[in-house]
């Protein structure tokens, strides 16, 4: 089945380094604005001479009172009533530059039902995929999900979440989808008699790990599995950073042709973290 495909692919895929890349970022200068040009005062004419007029003798004046200081009062200042709310500033970051919150992706993804165009396997509704997730917990668990158009009755079927846990991969091995790139797999069978077991491969080591007794569950139309960490180490990324794509297959021999259908339909997708 399914593992005789995964043993063909393990070869294929190997354990990628990261490119670093920095980015050089210029500081901006302070410049300080020069001085204006100092104000330009026209000089004044001189005055004109005329010759002096006599004057008869004039009586003194009284000297004049000097009326009382009096200082003028400020009209009263009117408060409105409902005085203009102003918006509370954004966060200040380094350089006085505003800062913003990025949202944290949140590891779930829906689509529209629609089959792989290579699936030549009966095209039943429990295995359309519609929506997927991907959840990291604080204790170190992932939790991977797949929701289908219709309630999962089905047996043999394989349900299988391709984990991307380096970011430098080469093409993925699907026609037609060469962003859906992946270095472990996490699988979930339901075999003839309904019963479920769950299987940990990754892929760039050769490892295959059977998880526990209850660790995959279906409820509806909807499966999931718990898996540790631990059974996905980096080969590359962060775990918190790790990319992921669900898809259902048919139970059939492991090749396109079984793959039912993807979540997300083109490429992966970020997991999400508990905050």
């Amino acid at each position: 089945m399914m593992w005789n495909k995964l043993q063909s692919r393990r070869r294929a895929f190997g354990p990628q380094s990261l490119k670093k890349r920095s980015l050089a970022v210029e500081s901006l200068e302070e410049r300080a604005l020069l001085a204006g040009p100092p104000i330009y005062t026209p000089p004044m004419n001189p005055p004109v001479m005329s010759p002096p007029v006599v004057n008869p003798p004039v009586a003194p004046m009284p000297a004049p009172t000097t009326p009382p200081i009096t200082t003028p009062t400020s009209p009263p200042t009117t408060i409105p009533a409902n005085p203009p709310s102003t918006p509370p500033p954004s966060p200040i970051g380094t350089g006085g530059h505003q800062t913003h919150r990025l949202q944290r992706p949140s590891g779930i993804v829906s689509k529209s039902p629609h089959f792989y165009e290579f699936y030549t396997g009966p095209k039943l509704a429990e295995l359309n995929a519609i929506r997927a997730s991907a959840e990291l917990s604080r204790d170190g668990k992932f939790t991977f999900a797949g929701t289908n158009q219709g309630r999962i009755n089905k047996a043999p079927a394989v349900y299988v979440w391709g984990i991307d846990r380096n970011g430098n991969l080469p093409p993925g091995p699907f026609t037609n989808r060469p962003n859906i790139k992946f270095d472990a797999v996490v699988i979930v069978t339901l075999g003839p008699t309904h019963h479920l077991t769950a299987e940990v491969v990754d892929l760039a080591n050769g490892n295959s790990t059977n998880l526990p007794s209850g660790s995959a569950r279906i409820k509806g139309s909807t499966v999931s599995v718990t898996v540790p960490s631990s059974l996905l180490p980096s080969t590359g990324l962060p775990t918190s950073q790790y990319h992921f794509n669900y898809w259902p297959e048919d139970g059939g021999p492991p090749v396109s042709s079984s793959v039912a259908s993807f979540a997300p339909e083109f490429t992966t997708a970020q997991v999400g973290t508990m905050g």
